[in-house]
């Protein structure tokens, strides 16, 4: 079964369906947790050309394999070390699907896909250099009661749709509501 609204990709080959799965533990194995947010904002980047763009490429596909429980080297084809360098050898899949691909996998798995919860007018955005996916595990462990082994398979976007239903936003924490009243 693939889980679509959490974020799973079926890849089908012939008879075979191969699952991506953006879970925390596969963000885990694109890099240290900057290495995380970087990947995220090379791939994200729209319009790059030239060297940027085969950068993106070379991160994207990079995702798409860190999603995977198998080898995907023959779908999604591979880096080879050749005396030219690093070359790129395709596989079955159009390499032009690799970056849309992977977008949608950062997305679910690194911020969730969910609509952003409103801000007060004096509340300044987070940004954060680092994505700590034990952190994320930690919260699932405590918040949600899964195993720690089944909030690495969480998605963010799985993670983030748990923690609203159980903890809703309050109307005092909407824009707004520090505004002064009549009274």
């Amino acid at each position: 079964m693939i889980l679509t609204e959490i974020g799973e990709i079926g890849e089908h080959v012939g008879d075979d369906v191969h699952i991506l799965r953006p879970s925390l533990y596969a963000m885990t194995q694109i890099g240290e947790p900057a290495q995380i947010v970087e990947a995220y904002a090379t791939v994200m980047t729209e319009g790059l050309e030239g060297a940027a763009a085969e950068y993106q490429f070379a991160d994207a596909l990079m995702v798409v394999h860190a999603c995977s429980e198998r080898d995907l080297s023959d779908v999604f084809g591979f880096y080879e070390r050749t005396d030219a360098g690093l070359v790129y050898r395709r596989g079955i899949a159009d390499p032009s699907d690799i970056l849309p691909l992977a977008r949608c996998l950062l997305r679910h798995g690194v911020t969730g896909v969910h609509k952003p919860l409103p801000r007060r007018a004096d509340d300044e955005p987070e940004f954060v250099r680092e994505f700590v996916a034990r952190d994320h595990v930690a919260l699932a462990v405590a918040h949600l009661g899964v195993s720690e082994r089944e909030a690495w398979q969480m998605t963010m976007t799985g993670i983030v749709g748990a923690m609203r239903a159980k903890f809703p936003p309050t109307p005092d924490q909407s824009p707004g509501a520090r505004a002064p009243t009549k009274e």
